[in-house]
């Protein structure tokens, strides 16, 4: 990656020195993660970027509550335009988007599967998962009070999306039943009302405040 911009750093004027590497810590829906930045000049920022973070809640689909872990897990290369070669910029970017959302059943002495009732002792376990694409495009506005040339400690502030595409949605099963006919029909319903439910969430919302230094 490193190469990449310094061969930009080459192909564009006002080039910015070697002391205008800087690095962030930031958080917002993607999660926490740290970055490292690179001013090419007046105009441009080069930046890769990690981000983290596991939320647990629950939730009731279709007669069955779960226990659901949001794991988000993304890895960007982001390019920022300062127009007036100042503190605003639009980025575009890459990410590697590693964000799921695992499922586990829990039942009340039994599962209710697509109006059907099945007892612990037929259904096992009932588990799932809820994932995206692995690599999406990435565009937003944000604010550096550094810009491209300050130097020392600063904020930042961005506002975008994440093209994901539709998420897909999986729902497993084990235990006796699972070999049984119906079952089957049953599941492979609950997996559809699932995937209708999700996939309309195309886009996924990016708000991250954090506090940059730059060398």
């Amino acid at each position: 990656m490193k190469k990449y911009f310094l061969l930009a750093a080459l192909a564009l004027p006002g080039v910015a020195s070697a002391s205008d590497w800087g690095i962030d810590g930031h958080g917002g829906t993607l999660g926490f993660g740290a970055e490292l930045n690179y001013a090419v000049n007046s105009y441009f920022t080069a930046r890769v970027q990690f981000n983290r973070y596991n939320y647990d809640y629950n939730a009731t689909k279709e007669q069955v509550n779960y226990d659901l872990t949001l794991q988000l897990k993304s890895y960007a290369a982001m390019l920022d335009w300062h127009p007036f070669a100042g503190v605003f910029r639009v980025t575009g970017g890459v990410f590697s988007n590693k964000n799921n959302i695992a499922a586990v059943a829990t039942p009340q002495g039994s599962y209710t599967v697509n109006g059907h009732t099945y007892t612990a002792a037929q259904l096992a376990t009932l588990y799932g998962d809820i994932s995206f694409k692995p690599t999406v495009p990435y565009l937003g506005i944000g604010w550096s009070t550094n810009g491209t040339t300050g130097t020392g400690l600063g904020f930042e502030f961005d506002v975008g999306a994440l093209f994901q595409g539709s998420p897909k949605a999986n729902l497993y099963a084990t235990g006796p039943v699972t070999t049984q006919a119906q079952f089957q029909q049953d599941l492979a319903a609950e997996q559809a009302k699932l995937q209708d439910d999700v996939s309309s969430f195309k886009t996924y919302p990016v708000v991250s405040l954090g506090i940059t230094y730059r060398f």
